[in-house]
């Protein structure tokens, strides 16, 4: 795989501002323009929802860096910060709300946390922009990519449509 793999940890509600935009642009908030310069087209991204403690969604960069200032996303730190620095990307694999991968079950796994207290490994993923190795990438990728091969053998409904049939 070329290029940098990072990981993008976000709250609830802008992963649902990045799902509706079809993962088509990231942004960073200002303190992280140095990574954003860093970000160019083959570079792969993991999403990590905060709250959740899931991996929702990999992207492909497909830009380099540019300055917006035009308000997409939520920002509870500094509401005058609408994470100027952004890259396009494209879409990978995206699961679905109701299959997010429980990253406790894999996190321990993953060399980025192995500094951390296996009880704390989430503190590890506080702050908005990781830089991954290829195998931690590669690792919870793979995961990702089993849980959208398995929809096919799973007779699940999704939780939001049962018991209206």
């Amino acid at each position: 795989m070329p290029g940098s793999h990072w990981l993008l940890s976000l709250t609830p509600a802008n992963f649902q501002v990045m799902r509706a935009t079809g993962f088509s642009l990231l942004g960073v908030r200002t303190r992280h323009r140095r990574k954003a310069e860093r970000m160019a087209p083959g570079d792969r991204v993991l999403y990590y929802v905060l709250e959740d403690r899931t991996f929702p969604a990999s992207v492909t960069v497909t830009s380099g860096y540019f300055e917006e200032r035009t308000h997409i996303w939520e920002n509870e730190e500094r509401r005058d910060d609408p994470f100027p620095y952004r890259v396009h990307t494209q879409p990978n694999l995206v699961l679905e709300p109701w299959e997010g991968l429980d990253a406790a079950a894999i996190a321990p796994r993953l060399q980025y946390l192995k500094r951390w207290a296996p009880e704390h490994w989430h503190l590890a993923l506080l702050g908005d922009v990781h830089l991954l190795s290829a195998q931690d990438f590669q690792f919870v990728e793979t995961e990702i990519q089993r849980t959208v091969e398995g929809r096919a053998s799973r007779a699940e409904v999704p939780p939001r449509s049962r018991g209206r049939e």
